[in-house]
């Protein structure tokens, strides 16, 4: 095809095609519905006790030559008190069986009520882990991700950001069968 007779079919093209379809568009601020993994981030309170939230801002951004995780945490809980005292923390893959614990691990601060013993109550007790410092851990998770936040937090208005959180240690229960619980599933049970 000569130059001039390709330039003019992808002008047509353009004009036929790609014009109109942006009158097909509408502005919107309704972000788009993400269906993300859910975890719980356990932290150690000042106390050398452990809490936990929900963590729904949690993506892997580099595997080597060190395994680099971003998370996004919500500003003035518990849990960035804790890790703006101690970098660590582990990152708890949920499974479909604890849907039950989100509104516990992640409606309420664990300055307000015992997350430990509610979580116990819907047959959820915590387990001592030595493996990594003595945290307590949930039972059952898909896996488990012992991290160090490293070079601060960056603030992003509702939450803060940990850009570069370093993998420390992977763990997984060689017993879990359930799926992997994400924000759409909890968005089905009506939880979110």
């Amino acid at each position: 095809m000569h130059r001039s007779s390709l330039l003019r079919f992808l002008f047509l093209f353009f004009i036929g095609v790609v014009l109109p379809c942006e009158a097909l568009l509408e502005q919107t601020s309704t972000p788009p519905l993400l269906s993300t993994p859910t975890y719980s981030l356990a932290t150690f309170n000042k106390d050398g006790t452990t809490n936990m939230n929900i963590c729904t801002y949690a993506s892997p951004v580099s595997i080597t030559p060190h395994r680099i995780w971003c998370l996004g945490l919500y500003q003035e809980t518990l849990t960035e008190e804790n890790i703006q005292r101690s970098p660590f923390g582990v990152l708890q893959l949920l499974t479909e069986d604890h849907a039950d614990l989100v509104s516990v691990l992640g409606g309420t601060s664990g300055r307000d009520i015992d997350k430990k013993e509610a979580c116990a109550r819907l047959g959820f007790e915590w387990e001592r882990n030595d493996d990594m410092e003595g945290i307590e851990l949930l039972p059952g998770c898909s896996s488990y991700l012992y991290l160090q936040i490293q070079g601060g937090l960056v603030d992003a208005g509702s939450h803060l950001i940990a850009p570069y959180c370093r993998i420390l240690s992977m763990w997984r229960d060689p017993k879990g069968t359930s799926p992997q619980l994400s924000t759409g599933r909890l968005r089905e049970l009506g939880i979110i």
